[in-house]
């Protein structure tokens, strides 16, 4: 199994990595023309002089790199003779910085780049949400390389996986270490959200509130049975995933300190992980933004006090108390896959199955109360949020 895995930008992650499975490294500007799947302000700062540099050195190491334009939504700004310009620019700009492939989600910008730019390998991102064999076919079509599959619909529906397999020739990815939900409804939302906020040309300056990763904490702290039925691909399950025709694993995060991304890239390259399973996923403790060096951005990207109530909007941060870490037995979860890959699993019923919630009391254990007291935090500030009391707006 082949991996994808991020850059933070920052040269001792790739002079340590283990190069042994590394298919790719990926990364992208904090903000660009196009914009991307994660906000401005979670990114580091980094010029195109210092990528360039960067580039140079992923390939003295002997690995390639993919730069993601894995934006839903380019705020029409490409039907424009100047957005058309600023698009090509950019595009001019990664050939010359030697970029090997291209992630895309927009079908547009895929048909561009093979047409321009016919030396880009280009790959289909989890943004684009592909989910069906025909949605397959149809990007292999249009000239799709490499097809990142919607991990919040296939990643445990096996007789899905092999229908996609047998339709299309490209190579097939899955993203791994994701905790999000099982088919998520804010998933398009916040996608979006976030190419608006990491889009150069978007009017509100990369500033947005992100409403979506409220309501999903708040969802898990009420259920905490969800951890379990959400996408994460365990690294000791990767043998089954071969087995099913998929090529490789989109690892993540692009905005977390370097000791984290080597650890997940050990085990998924050793294909096994002893301890708390949850450490492999992404918490804020683990996020460049928690640095000191980085706060400055968080801070400038929050003073927003024409845009929202920032005394409110601290004060609703503040009561949100430090989470204990949920702790989930990797080893407990032996065998914990059998029950999906003999197709026993029916996600239009999860309240009857119970499968996960059984699992999530033999396996899982929570922190302590401090979850109760982050629940009511999350729910008083998602009310400030409906009642528009966070934006000077008092409900009528």
């Amino acid at each position: 199994m082949k991996l994808s895995v991020p850059t933070n930008w920052c040269p001792e992650l790739i002079n340590k990595l283990d190069k042994t499975n590394i298919a790719e490294i990926y990364g992208k500007l904090d903000r660009d023309v196009v914009g991307g799947g994660r906000a401005e302000f979670l990114l580091s700062f980094v010029s195109r002089r210092q990528a360039n540099d960067h580039i140079r050195l992923i390939h003295k190491n002997g690995l390639k790199f993919n730069y993601l334009l894995n934006a839903l939504c380019m705020g029409n700004h490409e039907w424009t003779a100047r957005g058309q310009k600023k698009i090509r620019k950019l595009l001019d700009w990664l050939a010359g910085a030697g970029v090997d492939s291209i992630t895309v989600a927009v079908p547009y910008l895929l048909q561009v780049i093979k047409r321009c730019y016919p030396f880009f390998k280009v790959k289909v991102s989890v943004c684009a949400g592909i989910d069906n064999p025909v949605q397959a076919r149809h990007w292999e079509e249009m000239g799709a390389d490499v097809i990142s599959l919607s991990p919040w619909s296939v990643n445990r529906d096996f007789v899905l996986l092999k229908q996609i397999r047998k339709a299309v020739k490209c190579n097939l990815e899955l993203y791994a270490n994701n905790r999000c939900l099982m088919k998520c409804p804010f998933t398009a939302y916040h996608y979006l959200a976030n190419n608006h906020a990491s889009n150069s040309q978007d009017n509100q300056n990369g500033f947005f509130i992100d409403y979506c990763r409220f309501m999903c904490s708040s969802l898990i702290l009420s259920e905490p049975s969800r951890l379990i039925s959400s996408c994460w691909i365990r690294p000791d399950d990767s043998d089954y995933y071969a087995e099913a025709g998929i090529d490789s694993f989109k690892l993540s995060e692009r905005n977390t300190k370097t000791e984290f991304i080597l650890k997940i890239i050990e085990a998924y390259t050793r294909k096994k992980y002893e301890g708390n399973l949850f450490d492999l996923f992404v918490d804020d403790s683990k996020r460049l933004s928690s640095e000191k060096r980085y706060m400055w951005k968080k801070a400038l990207f929050f003073l927003k006090p024409f845009k929202v109530n920032i005394f409110l909007l601290h004060r609703y941060f503040s009561n949100i108390p430090p989470q204990g870490h949920p702790f989930l037995d990797n080893r407990k979860l032996d065998g914990f896959l059998d029950f999906f890959i003999k197709g026993k699993c029916n996600l239009n019923n999860c309240a009857e199955c119970g499968y996960c919630r059984k699992v999530a009391q033999e396996a899982l254990i929570l922190p302590d109360e401090k979850g109760k007291n982050s629940l009511q935090a999350y729910r008083g500030l998602l009310k400030s949020l409906y009642d528009g009391s966070l934006f000077y707006y008092k409900n009528r």
